[in-house]
């Protein structure tokens, strides 16, 4: 399991923001908690279906990781979260997957970015506090530093560079590239002994980086744990959340005039 590309994809996402937050022309959307304008966080009336009783333990590795990919493909949406500390600093991401689009909450340091994908349009919105912790660590004076956050207070930007600073960024909110990437095994895959995790009966796919575990009912991924202590993701909310809604027009900055 590619583990290390979330982290990486991640941590990357938040230095390209980090950079953006800092040029000459502010470029961010603030705003105290970067929540989107989505109606996801609401989990929608009908429940997530009852797992068939037949297990998937007797399935060998190959078989159960191709199983366990093939749910997430199939789920109308999946929510991951996960934590990891970067250079020190505890970095954390809270995603949301779905059929139509997706949106996620990275933050680093206590300080969180926000991005909404409704189709092939992105949308990038930057927290008052990460922007003025980026102009502190930039020794912008406060002027400058209060001009960007009346500018991009409660603000989108609307990104339009293809391949831009944030494109791994929307590959990691997008359900395929998402899948496409981190279901990959670095090596081998082999079982380890089923147990409990995060209250589910689950089988461990290890491929001698990180471990998928995954449900014994059906195959759905539960956790992919690194090989560093503390570091995981957890899968949840199959089948429970409602895809993201564009943000408001007036909310909405053009990217193009920010070079985006």
């Amino acid at each position: 399991m590619s583990f290390p590309w979330i982290r990486t994809i991640a941590t990357t996402a938040l230095v390209a923001a980090a950079t953006t937050a800092c040029g000459p022309d502010p470029q961010q959307l603030s705003q105290s908690s970067p929540t989107p304008t989505t109606s996801t966080e609401t989990p929608s009336p009908t429940p997530t279906p009852t797992p068939k009783p037949a297990g998937v333990a007797d399935l060998d590795a190959k078989t159960l990781f191709a199983k366990a990919k093939s749910a997430v493909l199939a789920a109308d949406s999946v929510r991951l979260r996960g934590s990891w500390v970067e250079a020190g600093e505890k970095a954390a991401i809270d995603i949301h997957l779905t059929k139509t689009g997706g949106q996620g909450t990275f933050t680093i340091d206590g300080s969180p970015i926000g991005i909404t994908i409704i189709g092939k349009t992105a949308y990038l919105q930057l927290s008052e506090k990460f922007l003025r912790a980026q102009g502190k660590a930039e020794k912008d004076t406060p002027a400058e530093i209060n001009g960007t956050v009346a500018l991009l207070k409660g603000r989108w930007i609307k990104l339009n560079k293809k391949d831009g600073d944030f494109q791994d960024m929307i590959d990691l909110v997008t359900r395929e590239t998402f899948v496409k990437n981190v279901f990959q095994p670095s090596g081998k895959l082999t079982k380890k002994p089923q147990r409990t995790v995060d209250g589910v009966a689950s089988i461990g796919l290890y491929d001698g980086e990180g471990t998928l575990w995954v449900d014994s009912r059906d195959g759905r991924p539960v956790r992919i744990e690194s090989g560093t202590a503390g570091e995981s993701f957890g899968f949840s909310d199959y089948n429970r959340l409602k895809a993201p809604k564009a943000p408001a027009p007036a909310s909405v900055i053009d990217g193009k005039e920010l070079g985006l």
